[in-house]
């Protein structure tokens, strides 16, 4: 019988501790099919030094453009905030293809061409020595 109490025993234990949240992880929730994942995020080195952007591609397609901080930290130092205002359509007229505001530092490109994030990538490193 002194093996019988011992099972007993170790079951309770188990059991409170999985109620305690010390058993297994719990599995990640299920995520929906119609969600896109991240494929792949590509740097950007020398739009803003001081917080890069990156360019993130989805599954379904999507480009994303996400900076660090917009109007960009140089931005204070050179005055030209109001320069980023309207920064999606200088994205769009650089690319060619549309280009939606997300919200402050986030731009989306819902259909880009196959280079588009090759060009976003050249346009964006290349921004502070062309507008010099």
């Amino acid at each position: 019988m002194p093996n019988q109490n011992k099972t007993i025993f170790g079951s309770l234990l188990a059991s409170l501790l999985s109620i305690c949240g010390c058993g297994h992880p719990a599995p990640p929730p299920n995520q929906p099919a119609d969600e896109p994942t991240l494929i792949e995020e590509i740097a950007v080195n020398g739009f803003d030094p001081d917080g890069e952007p990156a360019i993130k591609k989805w599954s379904d397609g999507t480009l994303w453009i996400h900076f660090e901080a917009m109007p960009p930290f140089f931005a204070e130092d050179d005055k030209t905030e109001n320069e980023f205002e309207e920064f999606e359509l200088k994205i769009q007229d650089a690319l060619g293809v549309d280009v939606r505001r997300d919200d402050r530092e986030v731009f989306i490109i819902k259909q880009p061409n196959p280079d588009t994030a090759e060009k976003a990538k050249a346009w964006l490193e290349a921004y502070r020595k062309n507008r010099a």
